[in-house]
């Protein structure tokens, strides 16, 4: 209605500011893979591979060996909406095109709660139990189905360094699968919050060994990491080493994406805009990625 909005229908203003400026660009599809959901609820499960060939003497049968059933893990998609009500008045005699604004502001709300459901898997990651093994993306002793544990995570937590981001490669460089067989997976970004944008800048950047007066060579510019920082991140001291997207088992996934509606009431001849979406996250193989807080 006009109630409340009469200044905007009058020449009393040269000029009205709506939140000018850029639009922040999509994070999360920086940092996860985006599919689609072909049913929903979603349900996953996971299986082994088979263990280490054994030896076979002359004359001797073959050891027979099968793969280890592991558990499963469902994710249901999430329904979000709002709407936006305008009447014709307010709609036919804003001058400054305000109320037209809000159809766009509506699409940006959109985005902030996709980064946030999205983010909430790097933000839930020291502590939330999930995926297949009911333990915490970031975890000491994720078990194998094999009985053994693999940890992606160092003990005691390190904050952001040249030398903690070393052990994370390190610790890829040792990864076994769920058999206790050598698995390969080469990270490629560092993510981590803005805060400490500059200090990775020397560290990745650097020729030089980070924060020493020596001439040593900095012997992570071989492994070419990318710098990842997101805002998204509710903690300042939170970082992750993680393969590149396409070979990650985390998602963001869509039931339904954004579905934009507009129409008039035909008794009021008021305009309504609605916009929704379904989705959800799926965190499935942690071997993908490494991290470490301090203070959780």
């Amino acid at each position: 209605m006009t109630t409340g909005f009469a200044d905007y229908l009058s020449t009393k203003w040269q000029r009205v500011l709506v939140n000018v400026g850029k639009r922040y660009p999509l994070m999360y599809v920086l940092a996860m893979k985006v599919t689609d959901m072909d049913t929903n609820p979603y349900l996953s499960v996971k299986i082994s591979g088979l263990g280490a060939m054994p030896v076979k003497a002359e004359g001797q049968q073959f050891v027979f060996d099968q793969p280890i059933p592991g558990g499963n893990f469902s994710v249901t998609a999430i329904p979000r909406g709002m709407g936006f009500s305008v009447t014709f008045e307010m709609w036919r005699d804003d001058l400054y095109g305000v109320m037209m604004d809000m159809w766009m502001h509506m699409g940006k709300s959109d985005k902030e709660a996709q980064e946030t459901q999205a983010w909430s898997i790097f933000n839930n990651a020291f502590s939330t139990a999930t995926g297949y093994d009911a333990t915490a993306l970031i975890s000491t002793s994720h078990p194998n189905l094999d009985g053994t544990t693999t940890s992606n995570r160092p003990s005691p937590d390190v904050t952001i360094s040249q030398t903690a981001i070393q052990a994370g490669l390190l610790n890829f460089d040792l990864l076994n699968d769920d058999r206790s067989l050598a698995q390969k997976i080469n990270p490629s970004r560092l993510i981590y919050h803005p805060t400490n944008r500059w200090l990775v800048r020397e560290i990745l950047g650097s020729s030089g060994k980070v924060q020493t007066a020596n001439n040593d060579l900095n012997a992570l510019v071989a492994d070419e990491l990318t710098g990842l920082p997101s805002r998204y991140l509710t903690r300042t001291q939170d970082w992750f080493l993680a393969a590149p997207k396409e070979e990650t088992d985390i998602e963001f996934m869509w039931r339904d994406r954004p579905m934009p509606r507009n129409f008039d009431d035909p008794f009021t001849m008021d305009a309504d805009f609605t916009l929704y979406h379904r989705s959800a996250t799926r965190i499935g193989e942690f071997r993908s990625i490494y991290g470490s807080t301090t203070g959780v």
